[in-house]
C-alpha cells in the first residue's frame, strides 16, 4: 500500500463528508451566498485534488521495499493525539489560556524532544501570543477556567 495514497484517500474522505454536510446549510444564490456556499466551493476542489491524488500516486522505491506495515512507527502521531485529547478535555474547565501553554510545551517537550527550558519558554510565549491576539485584540470570548481569565 502507498503511503501516499493513503493519505490522499483520508483526505478524500474528510473533503467528502464535508462537502455532503455543506448541503445541509443554506447554500443561498451566486449574488447572495448563504453559509453552506463557501464549504461546498471548498469541499468540491478538495474533493478533486484529493481524487487525483489517489488516480496519480505511484509507489516509491521506499514503498516498494518496505516490508512492515505503511505505517510504520506510531509512537509520534499516538503521542499527538493522546495531547490533543488532553486539551480538548481541559478546555472548558481550564481555560484557554492555561490549556493552551500546556498543550504547547507538552508538544514540543514530548513530542519534538526540545529541551523543557526551550519547551517551557515557546510554550508561554506562543501561548500567551494566541490568547493576547484572541481574548483581548479580537474580543473573542474564551473559556477563563477556574481562573477566570
Amino acid at each position: 500500500m502507498n503511503t501516499d495514497r493513503v493519505g490522499y484517500s483520508g483526505l478524500f474522505v474528510v473533503a467528502l463528508y464535508g462537502m455532503i454536510s455543506s448541503f445541509l446549510m443554506p447554500l443561498g444564490q451566486l449574488r447572495e451566498p448563504g453559509p453552506g456556499f463557501l464549504p461546498l466551493c471548498l469541499s468540491t476542489i478538495l474533493v478533486i485534488l484529493a481524487g487525483v491524488g489517489v488516480i496519480s500516486s505511484r509507489p516509491s522505491q521506499e514503498d516498494l521495499a518496505r516490508t512492515e506495515p505503511f505505517w510504520g512507527n506510531m509512537k509520534s502521531p499516538v503521542k499527538i493525539v493522546v495531547t490533543t485529547g488532553l486539551a480538548i478535555w481541559a478546555f472548558e474547565p481550564v481555560g484557554f489560556l492555561v490549556t493552551s501553554v500546556c498543550f504547547l510545551g507538552l508538544l514540543f517537550r514530548w513530542v519534538s524532544d526540545y529541551p523543557w527550558w526551550k519547551a517551557v519558554l515557546l510554550g508561554v510565549c506562543i501561548g500567551g501570543a494566541g490568547w493576547f491576539f484572541f481574548a483581548k485584540l479580537l474580543g473573542v470570548s474564551m473559556p477563563g477556567g477556574f481562573l477566570g481569565w
